[in-house]
């Protein structure tokens, strides 16, 4: 299985459409919704990085440029397999 990775640099969005939790919350619901996936309820803004994972991400990075008025963008997609854990993972310990 594979999936599809996209990200968006967006500029020039009005600040007004950018400080509305509410607002935001319907877009990304919106956003789910065009990517293919059926939230069971309203998408919860909190501040900090976030993801997610959906069958058409372009649909829905689509809706959120439409919505957030954009004058400026720049896109990538990249395909990626699975993550697997690592058999070998690198620990750190800490000095006595």
């Amino acid at each position: 299985m594979t999936f599809e990775h996209v990200f968006a640099d967006l500029a020039g969005v009005p600040t007004d459409r950018l400080t509305d939790p509410q607002a935001l919350s319907g877009l990304l619901l919106s956003a789910a919704n065009a990517a293919g996936l059926h939230p069971a309820g309203p998408a919860t803004v909190l501040t900090g990085p976030q993801g997610v994972a959906a069958a058409q991400p372009q649909r829905g990075l689509d809706v959120i440029i439409k919505r957030l008025g954009a004058r400026q963008v720049r896109t990538d997609a990249r395909r990626r397999g699975p993550v697997l854990p690592s058999s070998n993972p690198i620990r750190s310990e800490e000095a006595s």
